[in-house]
């Protein structure tokens, strides 16, 4: 992150130098990923953590600096900008600004979903804390325990002693 964390503190010191510090927010964040080989798959139609997963670091007035291990959504980007402007937000999602400055919450459920080319049916990840359900229609669950297998190696879905965190999560 060096080179993002240098690049985002040039940006913010140009923003000072033309007289906008004070009230411009960045937001530094893109697409999701790819697999790029992992699996044997490459591209973005499934939900493992190397094709869901979305950099985002965020500056800017009334945004405390330092690492947020609150789980945050695109729904929550969506959020902050109109709430950066002073706007009602009437839309699920949370303004980053306001998640940052709150307690961590391990455990908030983030919900991402996938419809769109090379998918063979609606695909739907919930996240909550330690835990990922990935659930493709038409197909076997798939769950896993990101803090012990945070490859994603290990599908618990059909091991009994996972079975009520699996019904938890559906």
């Amino acid at each position: 992150c060096t080179w993002l964390d240098h690049n985002v503190g040039q940006i913010l010191a140009a923003l000072e130098a033309a007289g906008f510090g004070e009230d411009t927010t960045v937001i530094y964040t893109s697409d999701h990923g790819d697999n790029v080989g992992a699996r044997g798959l490459w591209g973005k139609s499934n939900l493992y953590q190397e094709s869901v997963a979305v950099p985002l670091i965020m500056a800017g007035p009334e945004v405390p600096q330092g690492t947020c291990d609150t789980p945050v959504s695109l729904l929550d980007v969506a959020a902050t900008v109109p709430a950066h402007f002073g706007l009602a937000f009437e839309a699920d999602g949370t303004p980053l600004p306001q998640i940052a400055a709150a307690p961590t919450q391990a455990e908030r459920p983030i919900l991402s979903q996938y419809h769109a080319v090379g998918a063979v049916s609606g695909a739907y990840m919930l996240r909550q804390g330690r835990w990922k359900l990935n659930s493709y229609i038409g197909f076997a669950p798939e769950l896993f325990d990101l803090e012990a297998d945070p490859e994603e190696l290990t599908d618990l879905a059909g091991d009994p002693a996972y079975a009520q965190t699996l019904a938890d999560l559906e």
